[in-house]
């Protein structure tokens, strides 16, 4: 009798385990801006927005559950309601992958947890280039950026919803991008080919700095990722480097989405991606240009 309850037991743990493994979903969140309002935020036009029709069907055709946000759509409300909806949607076990493509920007460190003394972020449809954008009567003060201290937390509730056997893994197709999710950092040289530079990028070189701080100094010292789910974060440029457009079929897209779309589109499994960047083998792809270093900082 205690045997067939042992037994009985351990086919039923089996059958949970097989069921969850059978429920794990794989679920992607597009941000993609091209169109920004130039005259009210002072940044350019890019593609991002491309990015996100390129890489839909392909996720799709892979079984992913996709949510976009495009263009207007793309606010800093909207992309961390869409963030926060994200983890609650997922369960244990779930593949998760998240791409932002856009403008990408630094600020000064004003809470101390940057060893260059900059935070890096991401650049929303409502962000405005500096604060001389702003309407006389409302001076932006970095409101409407979103800054690696606050993509960090969102990152970490993902995770811990996922658990062990899920996987994270962001893609940031902008400027500046290393250690957005606060990752590592490291100096190199800031040169390029002027001889033969591209016609678009993806930021600015002007680090946005707030007459008044006081935003900036209430967002809370993130937290180090605790150990969990198999997490890659994914950038197109070091923290000191611009990120290019590339050309293709007459069509600009960003470098980083074109080079994980063809890795999407030659089914690479996410797992398989880790030694393809660390490695340096996007190189063969022909989506970046030579002085510039995409990164992918490994989580576990």
């Amino acid at each position: 009798m205690i045997l067939f309850s042992n037994r009985f037991l351990i086919i039923s743990l089996l059958m949970i385990f097989l069921n969850s493994a059978a429920c794990a979903v794989s679920r992607a969140l597009l941000v993609g801006i091209g169109d920004y309002n130039t005259n009210k935020t002072g940044w350019k036009k890019v593609h991002g927005d491309a990015d996100v029709s390129l890489l839909l069907p392909v996720l799709k055709d892979k079984g992913y559950k996709v949510t976009t946000l495009i263009n207007h759509q793309a606010t800093k409300d909207n992309i961390l309601k869409a963030l926060r909806q994200l983890e609650k949607d997922s369960h244990a076990g779930d593949k998760v992958y998240f791409h932002f493509s856009g403008h990408g920007q630094r600020l000064p460190d004003f809470n101390g947890d940057e060893k260059d003394g900059y935070d890096e972020a991401i650049v929303p449809y409502d962000a405005l280039r500096s604060p001389g954008y702003a309407t006389p009567t409302t001076l932006y003060n970095g409101e409407n950026h979103i800054v690696d201290d606050e993509l960090a937390p969102l990152f970490e509730s993902i995770r811990k919803k996922i658990g062990n056997n899920g996987e994270l893994f962001a893609v940031f197709d902008a400027c500046y991008s290393r250690g957005i999710e606060k990752g590592g950092e490291e100096n190199l040289s800031d040169e390029f080919d002027v001889d033969n530079f591209p016609e678009y990028y993806r930021g600015t070189s002007d680090i946005f700095t707030p007459s008044d701080n006081s935003y900036l100094l209430k967002l809370p010292l993130p937290l180090p990722f605790r150990p969990g789910c198999l997490t890659a974060i994914i950038t197109a440029s070091l923290e000191n480097e611009r990120n290019f457009e590339v050309k293709i079929n007459g069509r600009y897209y960003g470098s980083l989405t074109y080079c994980v779309y063809l890795l999407f589109h030659r089914s690479v499994p996410l797992k398989e991606w880790i030694p393809y960047f660390q490695n340096g083998d996007y190189r063969t792809s022909g989506c970046f240009q030579s002085f510039q270093h995409p990164s992918i900082t490994v989580y576990k």
